[in-house]
């Protein structure tokens, strides 16, 4: 498959995550295992995910196949004299916890401008990096203004954002038609969730009347092409080319392998056209923070 295929691992931690709460789930040994079958080599997880880097780590113990591990660090403040120690204390921690040599990609997990443009937390970061304990430095970011400053910042190396069906308005202003020097990661490719499970947007969503007039679009483009829904989010996520990698949340089997096989459909260049034209617009909605 797809070698930009990352499997995220916050429902191993935290099952009902977003608007899907499946019963249904893998064993998480049978999950990664499957996942490794089809060159998923990577994992992207979190201290905040609940136990997900034990999980990972009790894999790693009775595997032999070792996955790169993207995690995070959280709970930092703003000209802090403690961001260093913490920072430390956590990426050890994680490695510890995860069981690998090194972290792959450590993301902060805070994304106001005050934390990732503060100059301890990013002196912290470099020196963490030449260290070895972490191959590359990054920032999950939600908005254009975080998204800029990343993308001029040297401390970056990579920059996960938001891209979907639904939303794509970063990318496609600030990533696809520009000179990149950075790693780009795409998560929510499919919001969340909202995608499929649609029963509680009205109850959960503020903006829930634009998003189902937006989901509508996105149905009637699905029955035009005689395409579903998730082999055109897949395909569309997949197909971007200043994407490195995607980041697929799940913890059952059967969605791993759909998204897998969606993954590889090759959508036509005017359903991209349409998709990119509805996508790239501003959408209040389009960040979970503003539900």
């Amino acid at each position: 498959m797809s070698n930009k295929a990352i499997l995220g691992t916050v429902k191993f931690g935290i099952q009902d995550y977003g608007f899907s709460s499946l019963k249904s789930q893998a064993k998480s040994g049978n999950l990664l295992n499957l996942a490794h079958k089809y060159g998923v080599d990577t994992l992207d997880t979190s201290p905040r995910y609940g136990n997900s880097e034990s999980v990972i780590g009790e894999y790693h113990a009775k595997n032999s196949y070792i996955f790169k591990v993207c995690t995070k660090v959280d709970n930092l403040e703003a000209a802090s004299l403690s961001s260093e120690k913490r920072i430390f204390d956590s990426v050890v921690n994680s490695i510890r916890v995860s069981r690998v040599s090194h972290i792959e990609t450590l993301y902060l997990h805070q994304n106001e401008m005050e934390i990732i443009s503060d100059d301890s937390i990013t002196t912290s970061l470099e020196k963490l990096k030449n260290s070895g304990l972490v191959k590359k430095i990054g920032v999950s970011i939600y908005s254009a203004e975080e998204c800029k400053f990343a993308l001029e910042s040297h401390v970056y190396d990579v920059i996960q954002l938001p891209i979907s069906i639904l939303d794509s308005y970063i990318y496609s202003n600030l990533i696809a038609n520009n000179s990149i020097n950075k790693e780009i990661i795409g998560r929510s490719i499919f919001l969340q969730g909202i995608l499929f499970n649609r029963k509680d947007i009205k109850n959960k969503i503020k903006q829930s009347k634009k998003v189902f007039d937006y989901i509508s679009k996105l149905d009637n483009l699905a029955s035009e092409y005689n395409i579903d829904l998730i082999t055109m989010a897949c395909s569309f996520a997949f197909s971007l080319t200043k994407v490195d990698g995607i980041i697929i949340g799940t913890n059952v089997e059967k969605n791993l392998l759909d998204i897998i096989n969606a993954s590889k459909f090759k959508m036509t260049k005017e359903l991209q056209g349409k998709l990119t034209e509805l996508s790239c617009e501003y959408k209040e909605w389009g960040n979970p923070r503003n539900w």
